[in-house]
């Protein structure tokens, strides 16, 4: 899968999470786009823009930032306590096949 040029690529947007928030599976796929990095940028984008995290329970206020490889969302709750979700714009290079247990 290539990229850089407009060619078609899978990108995947990845979450990390705050310690200890689902810790099993800190970097969960949020989403896949098969398309230019510009057009994964726009979908992903509107993807994040509609996010809303499970910690803080109840927000007093929600932040949003635009990073170089994708988003942070920022959430302050009621006891003070501060969430960042970092949203990661990935490019799939290579995939050795399904999983099998």
């Amino acid at each position: 899968m290539t990229t850089g040029d407009g060619r078609t690529a899978r990108w995947v947007l990845l979450l990390m999470k705050p310690a200890g928030v689902y810790a099993r599976e800190p970097y969960p796929t949020m989403a896949t786009v098969d398309g230019t990095r510009e057009e994964a940028v726009q979908r992903f984008g509107e993807f994040v823009r509609l996010y809303r995290p499970i910690h803080p329970s109840h927000p007093v206020r929600l932040r949003r930032f635009r990073t170089d490889d994708g988003w942070m969302v920022i959430g302050d709750g009621l006891s003070g306590s501060i969430f960042a979700y970092h949203f990661l714009i990935t490019e799939l290079e290579w995939d050795s096949g399904t999983i099998s247990y």
